[in-house]
């Protein structure tokens, strides 16, 4: 039962980052891999939510070590995450899927939360 919860934890806490992402047109969220190696998912969250704290145009320009630490910085001094990950750790092919999702949860805990049974869905079609 357990293992069936937490699919349902990642799926709504998926199918928020992609509601959350959806106007960012360079960044697609697939998994909790992959797609936040190069720091612009973790960006777009947080400047979809308060856009008035970073440029997303300077985001874009920066290295992927670079978003990750603004993302983690931001987060730490504006919203008091604790920076749980460290850039390199996730500047990587394959960065810890368990981690990333520790993160994303305590980013989920604080800003605004609108998912839609639709957004789910979606999630359910998605390659693995």
């Amino acid at each position: 039962m357990s293992d069936l919860q937490q699919t349902n934890s990642e799926k709504i806490l998926l199918s928020w980052v992609r509601q959350s992402t959806r106007p960012y047109s360079q960044v697609n969220v697939l998994n909790f891999t992959t797609s936040w190696a190069d720091g612009l998912a973790f960006n777009a969250v947080i400047h979809r939510h308060k856009p008035e704290l970073f440029s997303w145009d300077k985001v874009t320009k920066m290295s992927p070590v670079e978003r990750l630490a603004n993302a983690f910085n931001i987060a730490k001094n504006h919203l008091g995450i604790e920076k749980l990950l460290d850039p390199e750790d996730v500047a990587v092919q394959l960065p810890d899927k368990k981690s990333i999702i520790m993160y994303l949860t305590s980013l989920f805990e604080v800003l605004p939360k609108q998912v839609t049974m639709e957004d789910i869905r979606e999630v359910e079609t998605l390659p693995r």
